[in-house]
């Protein structure tokens, strides 16, 4: 899988943009701040819907962009990507709506509107289309973050290969918040008038529908992790092996590991992961009632990186916490092969900078081994080694200021 084109219009700093790509590694190399890191941004997006670094969908739309002939201002990706079932176009339009008077380009709402192939769909419809990784050195918070962090991982990288988990994500979500909203009402009555509690076949109403959903998101993370383990295993062993006297870790052990926020006695099977769960909701149901909030399921669970059955987020050092990382995104890359039948896109934001040159080179070896498209970004290509050896194996491009320019 690899995009052949991309094209961007008012997208952050790019003005108008439309860049036509090879397989194989191409580079984006320029100074910070000069709109390489939104290329990779834009692939994402296009892949999965959603940015990975902003806040709301506004920042995504350029400052200069101006609403035209009563239009609201918006931003424009579109790729095209060529698979091994053949060629899908997808476009998204991030239109940023303001209120009358506003100055404030932030001001207000944005919302997306998504075709596939020239058609209009949902966002549903066109993740799973195109495949990516992305790696950045903000994915060392995957080791040292919030359990939001490393679920939210968890959630978007099966959202691209099981259409079934991307639904009942979906449909969960909804479910936790208005069971939320259910609990908090009968605990403000309690408060008020201390009146009845609810029935019990009032609670297995929303008990249901959330065991329903969470016992399939339990069950498909449990499998994705169990794959990528030996798979990152493997790579970590490599990359820990490559030079003992930079990176003196343990070669062997390492682990993801998923911690659930009930116990599920050893299963993966959906049925008695569901059977545990409810078991779980029916003891913490006083709980549940007095803080208004729903204290059990995924939304609460974790996975820890572990090394030698130590937590690395708090007994590895940053050199194994980014080691760490950098085997699960790699893993990621054939765990996504094997799930699809096609190699996803890697996209790799300023990585080199961060590795010692014995790692570089793994990384560059590995990932042209690994996937039919790599886009890299650099500030400088001495990380890369020997520039004409180089050119002879990557595009290389000059990005300043909103433009690229193949050089």
């Amino acid at each position: 899988m690899y995009c052949q084109r991309l094209t961007l219009k008012d997208f952050r700093n790019y003005r108008r943009l439309d860049l036509h790509l090879s397989p194989g590694l191409t580079i984006f190399q320029g100074e910070n701040a000069s709109g390489k890191t939104t290329l990779l941004e834009a692939v994402y997006i296009l892949a999965t819907t959603k940015s990975p670094r902003a806040g709301s969908d506004q920042e995504l739309v350029s400052f200069e962009a101006e609403a035209e002939f009563g239009a609201p201002a918006f931003a424009r990706l579109a790729g095209t990507v060529d698979r091994q079932d053949g060629e899908i176009e997808a476009e998204i339009l991030v239109l940023r709506d303001q209120p009358p008077g506003a100055d404030n380009a932030q001001a207000g709402t944005a919302r997306k509107r998504i075709k596939v192939n020239g058609t209009a769909r949902r966002s549903i419809d066109l993740i799973g289309k195109i495949n990516v990784v992305l790696f950045s050195p903000e994915d060392l918070d995957l080791v040292i973050g919030t359990p939001s962090l490393r679920r939210r991982y968890l959630d978007a990288t099966l959202s691209q290969i099981d259409h079934r988990y991307l639904r009942h994500w979906q449909d969960y979500a909804k479910v936790v918040a208005q069971r939320n909203g259910f609990l908090r009402n009968v605990r403000e009555r309690q408060n008020q008038s201390r009146g009845r509690l609810p029935g019990r076949d009032e609670m297995s109403i929303w008990n249901e529908e959330l065991v329903k959903n969470g016992a399939y998101l339990i069950k498909r993370r449990l499998e994705a992790l169990q794959s990528l383990n030996g798979l990152a295993a493997t790579t970590h062993a490599q990359l820990t092996g490559l030079n003992s006297t930079l990176m003196p870790e343990a070669v062997n052990g390492f682990e993801l590991v998923y911690q659930p926020s009930f116990d599920l006695q050893g299963t993966s099977d959906e049925a008695a992961i569901a059977a545990r769960f409810e078991e779980r909701l029916n003891e913490v149901r006083s709980q549940e009632l007095q803080r208004g909030v729903s204290l059990a399921g995924p939304h609460r669970d974790d996975f820890a990186f572990m090394v030698e059955e130590a937590n690395i987020a708090t007994y590895g050092s940053r050199g194994q916490q980014r080691t760490a990382v950098l085997s699960l995104k790699l893993a990621e890359v054939g765990w996504m092969q094997a799930q699809t039948g096609d190699r996803p896109i890697l996209l790799l934001d300023d990585i080199l900078s961060e590795l010692d040159v014995h790692r570089r080179q793994y990384v560059l070896d590995t990932v042209q081994a690994r996937a039919d498209q790599i886009l890299i970004t650099a500030t400088d290509l001495a990380f890369f080694g020997d520039e004409a050896a180089l050119r002879e194996v990557a595009a290389l491009y000059l990005v300043e200021g909103g433009s690229v320019k193949r050089v």
